[in-house]
């Protein structure tokens, strides 16, 4: 019997998590549940779900506190579960799988079906000033992808759905 019940957690600062995880929405076959952790006093209950996809963006090297409490808070049951997850970050290649692999607790790494970073875009009106500047001068380095690859995040899709009978 295929599962069919999933949950998207997230948190977004900037609007590009948030955009990640609602195209996956649209791309999850059977019930999916969409949550925004960073607009909820008290997290979903990650046990009545069958599939798991978390994902959160990277700030000065770390996760949002919500997205790491989140996964603190249900370690063991995220551990069994047909969990996903990703980032949005600027960077790519080694860079951006270094980001992704500091952003999960290792148990969550190694029990994933699928972990992709999706990239990034920077808008600068939704910029604080000193977000301004530090972006800035990362641009300035050359080491900054703007972009967010949706071909990853139909693969990641492909690979987490419940009607998908090539996985595991």
């Amino acid at each position: 019997m295929a599962t069919d019940n999933t949950l998207i957690v997230y948190a977004s600062r900037h609007g590009n998590v948030e955009r990640c995880a609602r195209e996956l929405f649209n791309l999850i076959d059977g019930k999916v549940d969409i949550c925004n952790l960073n607009n909820r006093e008290s997290f979903p209950d990650a046990s009545t779900y069958d599939s798991i996809i978390i994902g959160g963006s990277i700030y000065q090297g770390k996760i949002q506190k919500s997205v790491s409490e989140f996964c603190e808070m249900n370690l063991d049951v995220l551990t069994k579960k047909r969990l996903g997850l990703f980032i949005c970050c600027l960077y790519s290649d080694e860079r951006a799988e270094r980001e992704l692999k500091e952003a999960f607790p290792p148990a969550l790494i190694s029990s994933a079906m699928v972990s992709d970073y999706f990239g990034g875009v920077v808008d600068k009106s939704r910029l604080s000033f000193w977000e301004k500047i530090i972006t800035r001068r990362m641009a300035a380095s050359g080491e900054l992808v703007s972009s967010i690859s949706k071909e990853k995040i139909k693969e990641f899709a492909k690979k987490i759905n419940p009607t998908d009978v090539s996985k595991k």
